[in-house]
């Protein structure tokens, strides 16, 4: 018989304290004690000569060990993982191994044949089924949601207690002390609310009280984010020098309302690699992801982003380097930084915007009295007060009968369920600022369009209606380019290309390659007050362009 071994050492007697010093406030992840109903001893199952015998004593193999050990085995996608830490202290996810689910299924149970009740060995082949099993199959394995290392608010309150969190699926790694939110806050509770969120963001240079407005409507989307369903609108901080403090914003929203610093994704300006990290990212179900330094012109939201953040938020993936496709509903929440940027008209309806603005690069100017450490300390240090400031404003909502909030003067008709939760919260705290900029923002004109009819509008004077190449365009801006050499003229589409590209067009090293990455940023797109678009088609000698007739919405039957 398998021998289980007893761990008897008295835990007091080690004096951990004094090894390892003072405790901090944030509790370490600690695995949920074993329920008093339930046995912690070894327990007995049966090996059979089907699957469903082996799966039925798997999973009262895998209940045991998570009673014994702290419940740490789930289901992830359909996939069987651990929760475990790593060299650092870290909690991850860890998907099982073969390896690791025999030790699991052996750790706290012994296995016997069926029929003669003798002991049996248990073999790596038996693991691997238990690993291909459906979650229908292991009835006792919770779902995983994902970790999750702040403080948690949902319609049933605020949960700072680290363990599995049965209503989300979440796994909450570590545990805060957290102010109670009173059922019916006073104004004096709402004041210090509100204090917190000042002096959070009272060093940024915001360009108007609805642009700090806004960014506290950022907090309380990412703290209320599993409270709504669907989709939320992208939050664009948009600032008008380089070092004005964005991307600093971006993170100290996040680290306040999640409990841990944020790193950014490097926008980029070609389209596959936007796609592939917002992929990733959908996959890995990360909380909040900053999509940083966008530059102006810059296609920062691809395909995927808007499906993400449009209708239901459902989205199907393929993982990275396989066939697998993956399913993702997971509640993200999306931010964009960047300079002067602009929003095309399909986007500008999917975000609401922050604008920040000093008169010179944060290197020249300095209004900052902490230091972006000191900043992101404080607010990861502030972030059970900020959830509680959060819960403080919903909890005034709900008692004043959960009211719609004003009308909004822009379109948010998508978000409907997100403006009513976080701007009747906002309301209810006594914010009236908020997403006033959204009318401009959806409805005035930007660059984005303005080039983009421009250039749309240059290739239908040169092509008419005609299905044209990469190498005739290539032709018609090498030629540009020698013309900008001899000095015989500026105009043309040139005017509108990337810098590096124009810089080909005039030395004549221009390829149909570079010419074809420049046109991914124009093909399918409809850019607002252009009645043209441009098509890209395969035809057997190769792709071919045509510019196309945009049919108007009321025309379609």
């Amino acid at each position: 018989m398998q021998i289980i071994a007893e761990d008897k050492t008295n835990i007091e007697d080690l004096k951990l304290e004094a090894f390892f010093g003072p405790v901090s406030n944030v509790e370490p992840i600690e695995l949920p004690p074993p329920p008093e109903t339930e046995s912690a001893l070894p327990i007995t199952v049966p090996l059979g000569s089907t699957s469903r015998v082996l799966l039925e004593s798997a999973n009262s193999a895998i209940r045991a060990y998570n009673r014994r050990n702290g419940e740490s085995v789930f289901f992830r996608d359909s996939r069987l993982v651990e929760v475990i830490k790593d060299k650092s202290g870290k909690p991850q996810i860890r998907e099982l191994t073969a390896d690791r689910m025999l030790s699991i299924l052996t750790r706290n149970a012994y296995w016997e044949d069926h029929q003669t009740e003798k002991d049996i060995r248990l073999s790596i082949s038996h693991a691997r089924v238990v690993l291909t099993s459906l979650p229908a199959e292991l009835p006792d394995i919770r779902e995983l949601a994902g970790l999750y290392t702040g403080v948690l608010m949902t319609e049933n309150g605020i949960t700072a207690e680290p363990g599995y969190h049965e209503e989300t699926g979440l796994y909450l790694t570590n545990g805060y002390p957290v102010p109670a939110v009173p059922e019916n806050p006073s104004a004096d509770d709402i004041r210090q609310a509100r204090a917190l969120f000042e002096n959070l963001f009272g060093e940024f240079r915001f360009s108007s009280v609805t642009d700090f407005e806004n960014t506290v409507l950022a907090v309380l989307t990412l703290v209320c984010r599993r409270m709504i369903e669907g989709p939320v609108p992208i939050w664009v901080v948009d600032k008008n020098v380089s070092g004005a403090g964005g991307t600093l914003l971006c993170q100290t929203v996040g680290t306040a309302a999640l409990g841990v610093i944020p790193q950014p994704n490097r926008t980029t300006a070609s389209p596959e690699e936007m796609e592939k990290q917002i992929t990733s990212a959908i996959i890995a179900g990360r909380p909040f992801v900053i999509l940083d330094n966008a530059s102006r012109g810059t296609n920062w939201a691809p395909d995927i982003l808007l499906t993400a953040t449009s209708g239901t938020g459902h989205v199907e993936v393929r993982r990275l380097g396989s066939y697998d496709t993956v399913s993702c509903e997971k509640p993200m929440t999306f931010a964009v930084n960047g300079i002067n940027l602009d929003c095309r008209a399909d986007v500008s309806r999917r975000v609401y915007k922050t604008r920040l603005s000093t008169s010179r690069a944060l290197a020249d100017e300095a209004p900052f009295k902490r230091s972006k450490s000191e900043l992101l300390a404080f607010a990861e240090a502030v972030h059970p007060e900020i959830v509680w400031a959060a819960g403080v404003f919903h909890a005034a909502w709900k008692a004043a009968g959960c009211p719609s909030p004003k009308p909004c003067e822009g379109n948010i008709s998508e978000y409907d369920t997100w403006y009513t939760l976080c701007g009747g919260c906002m309301t209810a705290a006594g914010y009236t600022e908020f997403l006033s900029n959204l009318r401009e923002l959806q409805t005035g004109d930007n660059g984005f369009d303005e080039d983009g009819k421009a250039v749309i509008e240059l290739l239908a004077a040169r092509f008419k209606d005609e299905l044209f190449s990469p190498k005739a365009l290539q032709k018609m801006l090498v030629e540009e380019g020698q013309m900008r050499r001899t000095g015989n003229g500026y105009d043309g589409l040139l005017n509108y290309a990337p810098d590096r590209l124009v810089q080909s067009a005039v030395s004549g090293t221009l390829t149909t390659q570079a010419v074809g990455l420049w046109m991914k940023e124009y093909v399918d797109v409809k850019f607002a007050g252009c009645p043209k678009y441009l098509q890209k088609m395969k035809q057997p000698e190769g792709n071919r362009y045509q510019i196309r007739e945009v049919i108007p919405q009321s025309t379609l039957s």
